[in-house]
């Protein structure tokens, strides 16, 4: 049975909900044994090696030369900003906590979205995304802690740089 794009695409984006899902645990247990920065390395490390197999195989081309300043941007941010800070913030406070505040992520992809398309969104948008990011930064400060943590603020540059 040959499944349609549209269901592929779905089935791949389960797939990477999934794995997402997993990321948090994932780099709490590794942290627990090996330093931040090399979990972080290593991830990007297999990653690389990764793409690298798939235009290999796939026979796709390589990027342009022209193309590289956005691709070191979007690596830095993506190989290093994210799970950099990421595995920092999985030292300080537990993975759940993490997920709570990584909701922040869409409002802030979305935000800078519109910000670099220049889009006008209406205010059913921005009021129910600021209501949600109200919730995320209220469960944040009021979670039985003593307020903010510093994997708080790791937790929201990994936000940031993902976004």
């Amino acid at each position: 049975m040959r499944l349609s794009r549209e269901s592929t695409g779905y089935l791949l984006g389960l797939a990477g909900v999934i794995m997402f899902a997993g990321t948090l645990p994932a780099t709490r247990l590794a942290v627990a044994s090996l330093p931040p920065w090399f979990v972080t390395c290593g991830r990007a490390a297999i990653a690389g090696v990764l793409a690298a197999a798939v235009l290999l195989v796939l026979r796709r081309p390589w990027p342009k030369p022209a193309q590289f300043r956005l691709i070191f941007i979007s690596g830095l941010m993506v190989l290093f900003g994210f799970p950099g800070m990421m595995a920092l913030a999985m030292t300080t406070v537990p993975a759940a906590h993490g997920g709570i505040v990584l909701g922040l992520l869409p409002i802030m992809t979305a935000a800078l979205s519109v910000w670099r398309s220049k889009e006008h969104p209406g205010f059913a948008f921005w009021g129910l995304s600021l209501l949600g990011a109200l919730v995320v930064v209220g469960y944040t400060l009021y979670s039985g802690t003593d307020g903010l943590e510093t994997g708080d603020g790791f937790l929201f540059l990994a936000a940031m740089a993902a976004s």
